[in-house]
This record gives C-alpha cells, sequence and structure tokens, in this order.
C-alpha cells in the first residue's frame, strides 16, 4: 500500500511555503486595517507567485518582487516581510546573486530583528527545497538512465538471439547445400553411369556380343565407387567437433602449461548455443590469460548448471605472477563481459586467493518438471 507522503514532493513543499507566506501577508495587512499599497503588493505577489508555479521564470524575475516591496515600504513598513517571498525564490532556484539588493535593507529605518529572522528562515527553507529539487531532478535523471540502458540491453540480447537463430539458419543451410552437391557430384553421378552400363550390357547380351561381361563389371564398379560415395557422405554428416560439453573438454585438453581439474556439476542440456558462444570465448581467455600472465601449478574449472544461472569459475594458484592486466580491461575480457551483460550475466574477476575469473549466466524459461542430474569428472591432468 503506497504512504501518503510518497506522493510529497519539493515542489509541492514550496507551494506550500509560497502559500504561508501570502497569507501571512494577508494577515498583517488585515491587521493594518487595509492600507492601499499593502493591498497592490499582495496582488503584485500573488500574480508573480502563479506565474511561477505556472512557467519556469527566469531566477532575474526576483528582481521585480523586491523592488515592489521596496516600494510598498514607503506606504505601508509591514511590507518588508515580502521580501521573505523572493529571498526564497533566489535560494530556491540556486541563485542567491539576485537578492543582493536586500543588502540595502538595514538601512532603512523600518528593519529590525524580527526582519533579519524573517529572512534567514527563507533563505534557509529555500536552500533546503532547492536541494531537494536538485535530489530529485538526479535521481530522475539516474532513473531514465538505467530505464534506458535496460531497453538498450534487452535490444542487444534480442539482436544477439536473433543473430544467433540466423547464423545456425544459414549454417544448416549452406551444410545442406553441400550434401546435396556431394551427392549430385559423386554419388549421383556414379549411380547414372552404372544405369546406363547396365543398360548398355543388356543390349550387349541381347546380341550376344562378347564385350558384354566386360560391360557388367563395369556396372558392378560402378555401383561400388557409389556405395563408397555414400558412406563417405554420411560419415561427414556427424561433425567434427562435439557441442556442448565436450568442446570445453576440448578446450582443457589443449592446455598443458599445469594440471587442470575440471568439474562439471548439472545437467548441461540446460545450457542453449548462444550460452555456449559465450562460455567457449570465456574459458578460453581465461586459460590463455593464465599462460600469458601466470605461472600456476594448478587450474581448478568448475562448471556449475543450476535450474536458473549458469557459473563457470576458473581459479589458478600463481599468485606472484599474476599481472594487472589479467583482471584489468583487456579487450577480449572487455568484449566478453559486453557479450555476458547482453543476455543478463556478468563476467567478474577475484584476486583474494590467486587469480579466478567468474562467469554467470541466467537460464531461460528452465524447464522445472527436470530434476538436474549431477555429472563430476574430477580428472587431473
Amino acid at each position: 500500500m503506497m504512504n501518503k507522503w510518497d506522493k510529497w514532493t519539493s515542489n509541492s513543499a514550496a507551494i506550500l511555503w509560497r502559500i504561508s507566506g501570502l497569507l501571512f501577508l494577508s494577515l498583517l495587512w488585515l491587521h493594518q486595517a487595509g492600507e492601499e499599497g499593502g493591498v497592490i503588493l499582495l496582488l503584485f505577489l500573488i500574480v508573480m507567485t502563479l506565474a511561477r508555479w505556472r512557467f519556469q521564470l527566469p531566477g532575474w524575475t526576483v528582481l521585480f518582487d523586491q523592488a515592489a516591496c521596496f516600494i510598498a515600504i514607503l506606504y505601508w513598513p509591514f511590507a518588508a516581510f515580502g521580501l521573505a517571498l523572493p529571498i526564497f525564490e533566489s535560494m530556491y532556484k540556486r541563485s542567491p546573486i539576485y537578492i543582493l539588493p536586500i543588502g540595502l535593507f538595514p538601512f532603512l529605518p523600518e528593519a529590525s530583528i524580527l526582519h533579519v529572522a524573517v529572512f534567514i528562515l527563507a533563505a534557509l527553507s529555500g536552500a533546503i527545497l532547492g536541494g531537494w529539487e536538485n535530489d530529485t531532478k538526479k535521481n530522475q535523471i539516474e532513473a531514465d538512465q538505467q530505464r534506458r540502458d535496460r531497453y538498450e540491453l534487452e535490444n542487444l540480447k534480442d539482436e544477439l538471439l536473433l543473430a544467433n537463430v540466423q547464423v545456425a539458419r544459414l549454417a544448416e543451410l549452406a551444410e545442406r547445400n553441400r550434401i546435396a552437391q556431394q551427392l549430385h557430384d559423386d554419388v549421383g553421378h556414379e549411380l547414372t553411369a552404372s544405369v546406363l552400363a547396365l543398360q548398355a550390357y543388356e543390349h550387349l547380351q541381347k546380341e550376344g556380343d562378347p564385350t558384354a561381361p566386360e560391360m557388367f563389371n563395369l556396372a558392378k564398379e560402378r555401383l561400388s565407387k557409389s556405395a563408397v560415395y555414400l558412406r563417405e557422405t554420411v560419415h561427414n554428416l556427424k561433425p567434427v567437433k562435439e557441442l556442448g560439453i565436450e568442446g570445453m573438454h576440448d578446450i582443457c585438453d589443449r592446455f598443458t602449461l599445469c594440471p587442470v581439474n575440471f568439474r562439471v556439476f548439472g545437467d548441461t542440456s540446460k545450457v542453449t548455443a548462444n550460452l555456449w558462444a559465450i562460455i567457449y570465448p570465456t574459458l578460453k581467455e581465461a586459460l590463455t590469460n593464465i599462460i600469458r600472465h601466470a605461472k600456476p601449478t594448478q587450474v581448478e574449472i568448475s562448471f556449475d548448471i543450476s535450474p536458473h544461472i549458469i557459473r563457470l569459475s576458473v581459479q589458478n594458484d600463481g599468485v606472484e605472477a599474476v599481472n594487472k592486466k589479467v583482471h584489468g580491461s583487456g579487450v577480449g575480457l572487455r568484449n566478453l563481459r559486453q557479450r555476458a551483460k547482453a543476455v543478463g550475466g556478468s563476467i567478474t574477476t577475484d584476486t583474494h586467493r590467486g587469480y579466478q575469473l567468474i562467469c554467470v549466466l541466467p537460464i531461460e524459461n528452465p524447464d522445472k518438471s527436470k530434476g538436474g542430474t549431477i555429472y563430476e569428472n574430477p580428472d587431473s591432468r
């Protein structure tokens, strides 16, 4: 439930202060049996207050208020209290330079300690409410910027996901075209040649030509070649490198600087293709930085898949050799952080114990009906 004070703003407080000041002057005017100079001043100040409430008047307009008050003092001494309004407005708008003419007031015979106290109260009230107004504007600007950043990140995320889908689709089409071309060029040609050879054999056999057996052997040879080409084509359908966790094992196998302890927890089937596209280069970047900047004796790699997030941790014990470039703002690490941020994740580093790189990525639309199986491979090489 919203608190009734949640709608209270600095602008509301400023309006309340102005109304209170005008009511105070009105009571003084009624107490003095209604001087004509007082009513003119009150009307002028009311008009200026309404104008400031409705429009964004420049700060120098308070000079008109001060001039009106100084003129009204000649006919109504209590008009001096009206100077509190322009003092408040100047401090509220952060323009104290425009209240310098009020410095002449102490030299007037109407000046008293009560006037000074009212002026100080007006200045403090304006400064406090003005600070409140500035803080509110800064918070609004920051909130707008955060909303804009979130909107841009969502757009970037959608673009990346769409690009991944398009790349996968193009790769699929390219592979289909390659298979079709290979079947046409190799298997298709051999089968066509075999059919023609069999037709020639049938014709030669009917005529009793002695070359008929030779033509039959040629047809058999062509059929054998087409079977070989077909078998090779089917064999090549299998990808050279396995996707998923096998790719991570392959990256770790190629790291020979020191032993690697690679452990996996959770169901890796939950990791989508676009997340693998971030995890692979992150692991490569971490191991590359270790080779360049550290001298570890052991590397610990942990890959955790929970129902909602993925966490990749790469840690080594090369404390004395860790260079600032490893945990700084290298180009590779900056690019990876942008890619992780685009999908709602993050990449951080920790040098408390050795050097550790942590990549956390969210899993979208997790299948809660599946229980995560645990797979652990603590092989040390």
